[in-house]
């Protein structure tokens, strides 16, 4: 009978052994799938709510970058100590704990750059967003929801300002509709456009003015106010950033871009949020996103997202997935070289008798372990098909879960050195994906025969000294 043949009647003959080093195979090999796709994930992130739309692009800041940056300025601070670097403060609290914070210098997206990639060729117009600012309305109410208690705000809402209102995401998605008076537009000063349901409750309409005031106003802080230019309809609610009537969709005020920095007391000290650039020629969408990418800009800043919200950032980009994704590779094939080479140690032992025969009748010592090393691959190759077909999902879910621990990671290092750090709220991963190509499969099938034929040869390794009628003598 054939090396071959005589492998397959071993395995056969043996059952439960062989499902045993089945279910190791294929425990190991889908996780060295998931390792290798890991590696090369491409992770997109985004903020809730944004969605672009059209023909455009959207630049907003790198989450990744954000952190780096952030734990830059606090090995400056120093450990313990109150001060301020490069847009991070530290603060000890009046109950002895630590709070980090960061200005709107440290937060904001850059005009420099984003008025660079406005003047690239091919790009037809462009919208700058302002994050969500939260003010006191002095001269109005707000909508309320009867049934929450509103004991901790003052009569707060919520600012958004905007270089050109009609480009605004809102707006071009539908959420929202200006049908009475008109929308913002760029050169517009002290403007801005409310809801339908604030209107109605306090009897406003185009051509009233509103103030607003600080969320916690000093001695110095004085009221600004905005002419009311338009009233929009809600189509779609729009998602609040937090939780609290300052947030819901009825208290969203829309603005002139300056204004929501002087409303706050921060004039002269923007917190621009998102930029959005519409493409004059869609045929041209490509070349002009390559003639973006060369623009000379601080690009390791921000996430450069296309209309189909894809992100260019790729897992090196954020923080130490691939380091994370290598060192889970290599747990994998050392544990799993380990208990296989156990599993074959105890296999090997069992079979004293099998082997004195085969060594008795002039068999050589590498043709037995040549039949050992083959039904340890046979075993392979069928747990390794098997994993091919599942890889895909379980590569998905553990790298969801390695960019997950990214985000929370650096704010467990900073609990532990006794520092509060607050991300901010509504950031989302948007989508990881962890494609199983062909690259992928082969560096697997690699790592699990290699893995295979190491467990084999070592656990073989005993024999090798050993005589026929040593091994014979050994006979149970």
């Amino acid at each position: 009978m054939n090396l071959f043949g005589l492998s397959i009647r071993c395995l056969a003959r043996k059952r439960v052994r062989t499902l045993l080093l089945f279910a190791i195979v294929f425990s190991a090999s889908v996780f060295i799938y998931a390792g290798w796709a890991c590696r090369t994930a491409s992770v997109r992130t985004q903020s809730e709510g944004k969605r672009a739309v059209g023909a455009s692009f959207r630049l907003e800041q790198n989450e990744a970058n954000r952190h780096v940056r952030s734990s830059e300025a606090l090995k400056k601070i120093g450990k313990s100590t109150n001060g301020s670097a490069d847009g991070t403060h530290v603060e000890q609290l009046e109950s002895g704990a630590w709070m980090v914070w960061h200005d709107h210098s440290f937060e904001t997206l850059l005009m420099d750059d984003i008025l660079t990639l406005a003047g690239q060729q091919g790009i037809a117009e462009y919208d700058i967003t302002t994050a969500n600012i939260v003010v006191e309305l002095t001269n109005a109410a707000r909508v309320e929801d009867p049934d929450m208690e509103h004991d901790r705000e003052g009569n707060w809402v919520s600012l958004r300002g905007d270089r050109e209102l009609r480009l605004n995401m809102n707006v071009q998605n539908g959420n929202i509709e200006v049908r009475e008076g008109r929308m913002i537009v760029s050169g517009d000063e002290n403007v801005c456009v409310v809801s339908r349901e604030l209107a109605e409750l306090n009897g406003l309409k185009p051509g009233d003015r509103l103030e607003f005031g600080e969320r916690n106003p000093s001695e110095t802080s004085a009221a600004q106010q905005a002419e009311i230019v338009g009233i929009y309809d809600t189509v779609q609610k729009m998602t609040p950033v937090m939780y609290g009537d300052a947030y819901r969709s009825e208290n969203i005020i829309f603005t002139d871009l300056r204004f929501p920095e002087k409303a706050e007391g921060r004039e002269g000290d923007p917190l621009y949020e998102y930029a959005v650039f519409w493409v004059e020629d869609a045929d041209e969408y490509d070349a002009v996103k390559e003639r973006m990418k060369a623009a000379d800009i601080a690009w390791e800043r921000y996430d450069f997202l296309d209309n189909t919200g894809m992100s260019d950032t790729v897992a090196s980009n954020f923080g130490d997935m691939e380091k994370l994704s290598t060192i889970l590779l290599v747990l994998v094939i050392g544990a799993g070289a380990a208990v296989l080479f156990l599993v074959f140690l105890f296999w090997l032992g069992s079979r004293t008798h099998e082997i004195g025969v085969f060594l008795a009748l002039g068999r050589s010592k590498g043709a037995v372990v040549l039949q050992m090393l083959l039904e340890g691959m046979l075993i392979g190759a069928a747990a390794f098909g098997l994993a091919t077909a599942c890889a895909p999902a379980v590569s998905q879910s553990v790298a969801d879960y390695l960019v997950g621990y990214e985000l929370e990671q650096e704010v467990s290092e900073n609990a532990a050195e006794g520092l509060m750090l607050y991300l901010d709220e509504g950031t989302e991963v948007l989508g990881v994906e962890a494609a199983v190509t062909a690259e992928v499969i082969l560096g697997s099938a690699c790592c699990v025969l290699g893995m295979i034929a190491a467990a084999v040869l070592l656990s073989c390794a005993p024999l090798a000294p050993k005589k026929p009628r040593e091994i014979l003598s050994r006979m149970s």
